[in-house]
């Protein structure tokens, strides 16, 4: 009996608890626009003035703009120096910088004989992680290693190319 008592009291109670409590809510979202990244170039990467002979070299730009020079090139007294960017965007915003891929060609503008540039190198460093815009600023250098030919092979003239850099926020 007590059982029969004990058994009707728990189906009760199961089937008089239907009510749900509920509470309804006004939530918030928030979102932010902010101003575009852009990078500008105010000085162009430069190996500066130089003259090889029949075995060539390289001529390699730090981003602190020092020049090393390796093999048989001759280094001429002229203006070098890394390719220098200007980055703006959101105050304290982070930011990543991808490198080429691969070289960048220089043409000779009367031959059509190249040279390559390559080992991209950049300060920040980009192995470092993500750069950051401090009051929305960042100076950016970048170096590389540009190989030399023998004369023959590059002759006497002025080479020119392009190259890519993609800035991103972070």
């Amino acid at each position: 009996m007590i059982r029969n008592i004990i058994i009707t009291f728990l189906l009760s109670l199961l089937l008089s608890t239907g009510a749900v409590a509920q509470s309804t809510i006004t939530a918030q979202a928030f979102a932010e626009i902010i101003e575009a990244l852009t990078a500008n170039e105010t000085d162009q990467l430069n190996f500066g003035r130089f003259s090889t002979d029949m075995n060539g070299g390289d001529i390699i730009i730090n981003p602190d703009g020092s020049r090393t020079i390796q093999g048989s090139v001759i280094g001429v007294a002229s203006p070098y120096g890394p390719g220098i960017f200007q980055i703006t965007g959101a105050p304290e915003a982070s930011f990543t910088l991808q490198l080429p891929d691969g070289p960048a060609v220089l043409i000779h503008q009367e031959s059509s004989k190249t040279m390559f540039v390559e080992n991209w190198v950049a300060d920040p460093p980009v192995e470092n992680g993500p750069g950051v815009l401090t009051n929305g600023n960042r100076i950016v250098s970048i170096g590389a290693t540009l190989s030399v030919g023998s004369y023959d092979a590059n002759p006497v003239g002025v080479y020119s190319g392009t190259f890519q850099l993609t800035f991103a926020y972070n």
